[in-house]
């Protein structure tokens, strides 16, 4: 039997996920528009910065003075894909046998439903208590890097607060302390061309590129051999092995918990874009390589960068292409208590995760604000044809993240 805080939260979800946010192009003007009215609605009123065209963010407060909790989601989503591939239309919200189905419904417009329901439902007891401040923000472009979203609203000072939570898929039972950090270069490998017939006369970009990739993975594999990883994270760690496990299994996948373990503690090696020549009987005169290195807390971006540089000079030229840096929040930090206490409540076990990638939260965490990714949803549906959230994860995660913000704000002994 469905609650009605489920019902609303499952109709709620389904409107969202019935407005197209796709990112490329990333226009959320509707999304946003939808969020503006349905906060009017209640009584709140909200403000609208937009640093790009068709990327607007929308920030609502309630509350005066400190403490100030954020919460926080994003209003973009990937593509749908092959339309055909999906059961229902990626649009429809379809919600059938507890469960709400489309594009986005997992990452992240469940997530925004119980962020909006949570700013409703405590913002009236927040102004009337006076007991801090709380900040609801929707924003753009989290799914091209939010440089349009949460970056710039971080930079200019607009959201700040003392913590924050950021509502992206996690599942009801566990929470993300961490983010990996992003090192992606190009590496460029020059030759001299000349007739595919005498490669003699040449110098072959493409096969000084191709020792440029094995001698940037050895690098690679030195720098993971000497990594301390913060005592902090080994729980998480072993946690998100379990879990992406669970999602390879489901695949066909034969892995082990061991193969995800060294993945997620290390610098992983992700060629995925390589060009180079133009003509078979020539001998290519360029090649590059684009190549994807996820980092893990305890390592600098910039130094696996600086190693590469060092590594493969008079081979290939390394130019970065983008950089951030793994982030973290120590279990000890109040919020992460206070989310730890509220999965409690449910009658599940609380386990702290770390991502593989990056999520708005980054921003939040590098400017000092402790920060937890919390939210309803498996990380192992998003972006997958068929998304869903279930109804079951919705209402939870929202008792949860309730549960949290009266604790932190006083409202709860």
């Amino acid at each position: 039997m469905v609650s009605e805080v489920g019902n609303q939260l499952a109709e709620l979800t389904s409107r969202l996920v019935q407005i197209d946010s796709v990112n490329p192009p990333g226009d959320v003007t509707k999304v946003v528009e939808f969020i503006k009215n349905w906060l009017s609605e209640r009584g709140f009123s909200s403000s609208i910065y937009e640093y790009v065209k068709g990327k607007p963010n929308l920030i609502a407060r309630v509350g005066k003075g400190k403490p100030v909790i954020i919460l926080n989601g994003h209003t973009d989503v990937v593509p749908p894909g092959d339309l055909s591939k999906w059961t229902y239309p990626p649009f429809s919200g379809r919600i059938i046998e507890g469960k709400v189905y489309g594009r986005g419904s997992t990452d992240m417009k469940g997530g925004v439903a119980v962020i909006m329901m949570v700013f409703a439902e405590l913002g009236p007891l927040i102004e009337k208590k006076g007991t801090g401040s709380l900040v609801f923000s929707a924003t753009a472009d989290e799914e091209v890097g939010g440089h349009a979203g949460v970056e710039a609203l971080v930079k200019d000072n607009v959201l700040a607060g003392d913590a924050a939570i950021v509502a992206e898929p996690t599942g009801f039972d566990k929470y993300c302390i961490a983010e990996k950090g992003l090192s992606q270069v190009k590496l460029i490998a020059r030759g001299r061309p000349a007739h595919g017939s005498l490669p003699l006369l040449g110098d072959n970009a493409i096969m000084k590129l191709i020792k440029a990739i094995e001698k940037a993975q050895d690098t690679v594999n030195e720098i993971n051999r000497g990594i301390k990883l913060p005592q902090d994270l080994i729980e998480a760690i072993n946690n998100s092995s379990r879990v992406y496990l669970e999602g390879a299994l489901r695949s066909g996948l034969k892995l082990s918990e061991d193969d995800f373990r060294h993945t997620i503690g290390s610098v992983s090696f992700n060629p995925g874009v390589i060009k180079g020549g133009s003509k078979v009987n020539m001998v290519p005169d360029y090649a590059e390589l684009e190549l994807d290195m996820r980092v893990p807390p305890g390592v600098s971006p910039s130094n696996v960068i600086d190693k590469l540089r060092n590594t493969l000079s008079g081979l290939a030229e390394v130019k970065v292409l983008d950089t951030s840096e793994p982030n973290y929040t120590p279990s000890s930090e109040r919020i992460i208590q206070l989310i730890r206490e509220g999965i409690g409540k449910q009658g599940a076990e609380a386990k702290p995760i770390i991502m593989t990638g990056a999520t708005d939260g980054r921003y939040l965490r590098l400017k000092g604000i402790p920060t937890v990714i919390y939210g309803p949803g498996e990380l192992t549906l998003a972006h997958t044809y068929d998304e869903y959230v279930t109804v079951k994860d919705l209402v939870n995660t929202y008792n949860t993240i309730k549960y949290t913000v009266e604790k932190y704000l006083g409202l709860r002994q």
